[in-house]
């Protein structure tokens, strides 16, 4: 039985350092942040098990942008990490590791970018409407991630691409 069980581990293994090895340069879906160098300074992996880091973050960024699991107030890192079948410090450690934010910066800017997202389809929303919408507990909260993500408040950002659609200030 022992047997057994290493065979398909190590078998998983070769087949997450295939994966990584083909590339997903063909994945669609987007990096929510460039690394930024070596992040935190501390890195989640050793020598030789950074293939799956990498493979677990790129879980990780699909699982997040095809489920949309941050649109759940109360989402946490625990209900990440039992989504993705891993340990909670493990994936808050690979999460920074490979975005170079911690794990709220982490959901908040998936939260941003499908705020962003929803006012481009229906510019009427106001701001409180687009921070409920988009899982955020506050108003406060998604102006704070929305300046940190976008360098602008959301009311001025929705007041920009109401102009450049409109041409006029829109309420």
């Amino acid at each position: 039985m022992k047997i057994v069980l290493i065979l398909f581990i190590a078998l998983a293994f070769l087949v997450g350092v295939y994966l990584l090895a083909r590339g997903h340069k063909d994945s669609p879906l987007p990096d929510p942040a460039p690394p930024s160098g070596s992040g935190s300074g501390t890195s989640p992996a050793t020598h030789g098990s950074v293939a799956i880091d990498q493979f677990l973050y790129d879980r990780c960024c699909r699982y997040m942008a095809e489920r949309r699991p941050f649109l759940v107030e109360s989402f946490s890192l625990g209900d990440l990490a039992a989504a993705l079948y891993t340990n909670k410090v493990y994936l808050s450690k690979t999460i920074n590791h490979f975005s170079g934010k911690h794990f709220r910066q982490y959901v908040n800017h998936y939260r941003v970018m499908y705020a962003m997202e929803i006012f481009r389809n229906d510019m009427r929303l106001k701001v409180n409407e687009l921070a409920d919408l988009s899982g955020f507990h506050s108003s406060t909260t998604f102006n704070s991630a929305f300046k940190a993500v976008m360098d602008e408040s959301p009311s001025t950002w929705c007041a920009r691409l109401r102009m450049k659609r409109y041409g006029k200030k829109t309420k």
